[in-house]
């Protein structure tokens, strides 16, 4: 039987839902090889380029790994996928809101830990990424921003930490470039420098306190400028 999706904006997103569901489910477990795209596409009533960006999804989010000649197989276990964020979360606003809270909570901690922990090379590898977001710098970049909150996770010296805000931050890719859209190029670039030179300040100083603070206040400023919340001061 077909099983048809709606034509929603992101079909990938679905399909790759419904493929992770059938892992879930135990219909496909790990070592599988899963079905071809021409079958996965007739199965689902979709384009072949739709379920090569849904195995190109589920393959950045670790749950399956082409091989080359062989086919798409199965890596997730259930826990793994259990864990699953959906790359098109910023479309609902209360669950994105959600993942900016729990940002909030891993990033404010992270902070800290850095504050306390931090090496020498860590602190130059967080100045680098910070001056990739200065307005001097050729141009503001999302990754140099990821690239600036994933080397004070580094820096935390908690492997787990590191792992997580990785995870969340390529969720979050969007909702940067998005937020950024709403000032105009020298006020964002002056925002960013001004937020994230804090951080860096209060880390260099090993100032734990100030760190947490900072990064607490950058979080919330992300999330005024998006409207999701209003500015805490």
């Amino acid at each position: 039987m077909v099983k048809t999706v709606g034509r929603a904006p992101s079909l990938p997103s679905q399909v790759a839902r419904l493929i992770s569901d059938e892992i879930l489910a135990g219909r496909f477990k790990p070592g599988d090889r899963l079905p071809t795209e021409r079958e996965l596409a007739e199965t689902f009533g979709v384009s072949r380029n739709v379920v090569r960006e849904a195995i190109a999804k589920l393959r950045f989010e670790g749950a399956v790994e082409p091989r080359q000649g062989s086919g798409v197989f199965v890596l997730g276990n259930k826990a793994h996928l259990a864990l699953r964020i959906d790359t098109e979360i910023w479309r609902d606003t209360r669950l994105f809101s959600n993942l900016l809270e729990l940002r909030s909570i891993l990033e404010v901690e992270a902070a800290g830990l850095a504050a306390a922990r931090r090496t020498r090379s860590q602190l130059a590898e967080i100045k680098k990424a910070l001056q990739e977001l200065r307005p001097q710098a050729l141009g503001y970049s999302v990754d140099a921003d990821l690239e600036f909150h994933r080397a004070i996770a580094r820096a935390s010296d908690n492997a787990y930490v590191a792992t997580f805000v990785n995870f969340i931050s390529e969720h979050v890719r969007t909702s940067i470039a998005k937020a950024n859209e709403r000032i105009d190029g020298p006020t964002r670039a002056r925002t960013n420098e001004q937020e994230h030179a804090a951080i860096y300040e209060a880390i260099k100083d090993k100032d734990v306190v100030r760190a947490r603070k900072c990064m607490r206040q950058h979080i919330a400023n992300a999330m005024e400028r998006l409207g999701l919340v209003e500015g805490r001061r």
